[in-house]
């Protein structure tokens, strides 16, 4: 059996250059009325896409950004292990129900954008290092990675699509 070969920095930039665009054109396409409205569970793609900025904006400060601060609607006094992801998810989307769809796309943009340059800046052996926690012992840099970014989004567009093939 043939070892697994390397991931490399530009499969990772591809993945999340692909991944993220397709996100995006589906909710540009929907437009806000019906990218606003629920389609999965009580989510709607805006919901989806806003968790998605919450997480990937974790991963990018996880990842060395430190210039990024944690979101201004998630309480100081509490850190974020202590509130649960439920509980980050539904302050996330809370926030970004209020706030206009423009920005929504932006900060999605920025933040994907973020762990993109980190990609770009990283060593290409690092891509293969153990990510450490949360990830699990196992699990390596390009897979934290993805976890949070292109595999992420990919699944949730996944859904996406099915929801509204069903729904037609």
């Amino acid at each position: 059996m043939s070892p697994k070969a390397a991931v490399t920095r530009a499969d990772v930039a591809a993945a999340i250059d692909r991944e993220s665009a397709r996100l995006l054109r589906i909710m540009r396409e929907l437009g806000e009325e019906r990218a606003s409205a629920p389609l999965l569970g009580e989510w709607s793609v805006r919901d989806v896409v806003a968790h998605c900025i919450y997480w990937q904006g974790t991963l990018a400060r996880l990842m060395g950004v430190h210039d990024l601060p944690p979101p201004a609607w998630i309480p100081r006094w509490q850190s974020e292990q202590e509130l649960g992801e439920e509980e980050l998810n539904r302050l996330t989307v809370d926030h970004y129900r209020r706030s206009p769809f423009d920005t929504v796309i932006s900060d999605f943009r920025f933040t994907a954008a973020l762990v993109r340059r980190v990609v770009d800046e990283m060593k290409e052996e690092n891509l293969m290092l153990p990510a450490g926690e949360p990830w699990g012992a196992d699990a390596k840099v390009h897979e934290a990675i993805a976890s949070e970014t292109h595999a992420h989004w990919r699944a949730h567009a996944d859904a996406i699509e099915g929801a509204l093939k069903a729904a037609t």
